[in-house]
């Protein structure tokens, strides 16, 4: 029974060491997890508004979340007519931020590159003139308010060196913006093959421009006075082309500030603008909105569009609170845990958004994964689950899911535990049969040394012969 009792003991050491190791790999996996950012939010969910929406591609975001309310054919690549400046203005702003009163010159090959570019196309300009000094912070005004297209041509051969190296340097910065679905071939955005772009690429490139100095502060003046110049003897006052700006406009919205405009007849009407009200803020891309009506009287469909959308964000959407952080989501099992065999968990953080007034929380559904063959001890705030959200078959965020408290280790169940395992285990029957192998062994060989023993005393027995002193002396007695 010592050999029994040696095996059992050494498999329990053995067991109790290799649970030891688990847990404490388990606890280090768990370590690393909830190193993770604790909310991954993944595809943009977006509402339809219950009106027509003239473009034919377009893309609500809202500016303080990031969150895409609305969008519709945001990834068809399409033609943006002077949409186009904006990636004008950036290669402007970041070659001259800091030198934007400089002059710029119009005499670059010979001075007809800039205007044979657009000559007999109907360009919108600011009558700049071939020779004409103008700062690049006039150019800047020029190209956002008036569209000009001379401005963006002067612009292009002054950084670019001509108009297509300037338009190598668009595509170069639309590729390091991600701009995937897009290609310049000019700096204007009059049309030409080869020059498309999308709702989704245009707001990746506004929200940087966004970022760069002055851009909003000139997308979004209603006017601006430019400089007198040889050519022009008195400073002259431009206006945005986005009527929504201007007021005694019939498009007038007061909560619309800048951005860009944009119309040809292949691109349609197109427009990017920007709305506060109410503490809340959105961007707004739309691209090829009709140019006439069903009469065929002209129409400004992209404003119409604007204030529309706008209107319904506005009275629709708010910020909401979709899934607390102190909501206690389930129950998660815990093995020898003391005085407790589960834990609850919560998410790591609140999850909100951009919500529809309309769509409670409370439908969007949870799919939620816990953590299986959890250890004890547990650590409040351990990640021991993922909780996924999802809307209309789309992902809004996928949360983590930490303890509530702490758990910790029972070293009686940990033993209870480990002898209950090894019951039943092949250690335990390899044991048993070893200590019955040990046991029959033992057995036969002490029936064979008794014999032997037997065997030699019988066998000394009968080669035993008394010597006659000792038979006399028996005699004797």
């Amino acid at each position: 029974m010592f050999l029994y009792s040696v095996i059992v003991e050494g498999n329990v050491i053995r067991m109790k060491r290799l649970m030891k190791i688990l847990s404490v790999a388990v606890a280090a996996v768990i370590t690393a997890l909830s190193m993770t950012c604790a909310t991954t939010v993944s595809a943009d969910v977006s509402f339809s508004p219950d009106f027509e929406v003239y473009s034919e591609a377009a893309l609500l975001i809202n500016l303080d979340t990031g969150d895409v309310i609305y969008s519709k054919n945001a990834d068809k690549q399409l033609v943006p007519a002077s949409l186009t400046k904006i990636m004008t203005a950036v290669l402007l702003l970041e070659q001259y931020a800091d030198d934007i009163t400089a002059l710029s010159t119009t005499y670059v090959s010979g001075g007809y590159e800039v205007f044979d570019d657009i000559y007999l196309q109907n360009p919108s300009t600011a009558d700049i003139q071939r020779g004409e000094k103008v700062s690049y912070k006039d150019l800047l005004y020029a190209l956002m308010l008036r569209s000009a297209c001379e401005a963006a041509n002067i612009i292009a051969v002054n950084i670019g060196g001509s108009l297509g190296g300037f338009a190598e340097m668009m595509n170069l910065k639309a590729a390091q913006l991600g701009m995937d679905n897009t290609h310049f071939t000019n700096a204007h955005g009059l049309f030409w093959e080869d020059h498309y772009t999308t709702a989704n690429d245009l707001a990746i490139l506004t929200q940087y421009a966004m970022t760069l100095p002055m851009f909003m502060e000139v997308a979004t003046s209603p006017t601006y006075t430019m400089e007198a110049t040889d050519y022009h003897s008195e400073p002259r006052l431009i206006s945005h082309t986005n009527s929504m700006m201007l007021k005694g406009s019939s498009y007038y919205y007061e909560y619309v500030k800048g951005i860009k405009t944009g119309t040809t007849d292949e691109a349609g009407r197109c427009l990017i603008s920007t709305a506060y009200k109410d503490g809340y803020s959105y961007l707004l891309i739309t691209l090829n909105a009709p140019q006439y009506d069903e009469n065929g009287a002209q129409e400004m469909y992209n404003f119409i569009d604007h204030k529309n959308i706008y209107e319904w964000a506005f009275d629709t959407f708010e910020y909401t609170t979709i899934i607390s952080g102190t909501e206690e989501i389930a129950e998660v099992p815990v093995e020898y845990g003391d005085g407790v065999d589960y834990v609850i968990v919560r998410p790591d953080a609140e999850f909100s958004r951009i919500w529809s007034k309309r769509v409670s929380p409370d439908s969007v559904h949870r799919s939620i994964t816990l953590s299986e063959n959890v250890i004890a001890p547990v650590k409040k705030g351990e990640k021991l689950g993922t909780m996924e959200l999802q809307y209309g078959g789309e992902t809004l965020a996928v949360v983590d899911l930490v303890a509530t408290t702490d758990v910790g280790r029972s070293k009686q169940k940990e033993m209870v535990a480990v002898a209950q395992s090894f019951i039943g285990s092949d250690d335990f029957y390899n044991a048993i049969r070893y200590s019955i192998a040990f046991f029959l062994a033992y057995t036969v060989l002490i029936i064979i040394i008794k014999i032997l023993f037997a065997r030699a005393n019988k066998k000394r027995a009968k080669l035993y012969v008394p010597a006659k002193r000792d038979i006399k002396r028996k005699n004797n007695w």
